[in-house]
């Protein structure tokens, strides 16, 4: 499992702190702070924002997604209930809009947001 992310990058602290809850195996991977350097990060998800994991030959996109998907797939019972309050909480929200702006270059975004 690979996470691409960005240390000062809020979102991306919540993956990395989920990963740690479930105890998963992670290769870290630091991304470029410019959004134009991202090219691997494109090449994988179709877009230059992180957090970006990548399990096996599943993708998964935007903080709260990745953080379901590591509690359903490697939480257990821990995790049962804080894994079906994030679907519930995406069900109302299925295209990720709430998020704010992800981590990178962009309005008003100052160190490594």
């Amino acid at each position: 499992m690979r996470l691409y992310h960005r240390w000062k990058c809020p979102w991306c602290a919540a993956a990395r702190q989920a990963i740690e809850n479930v105890g998963a195996e992670v290769e870290l991977v630091e991304v470029p702070y410019p959004r134009e350097e991202r090219t691997e990060i494109r090449e994988i998800s179709g877009q230059s924002k992180v957090p970006v994991l990548v399990d096996g030959d599943e993708v998964v996109v935007d903080s709260r997604r990745i953080v379901r998907h590591l509690y359903e797939r490697y939480g257990g019972a821990d995790f049962t209930r804080s894994a079906a309050e994030l679907a519930a909480e995406q069900a109302g929200d299925p295209d990720g809009e709430s998020e704010p702006e992800s981590c990178g270059v962009g309005a008003g975004a100052e160190g490594g947001r």
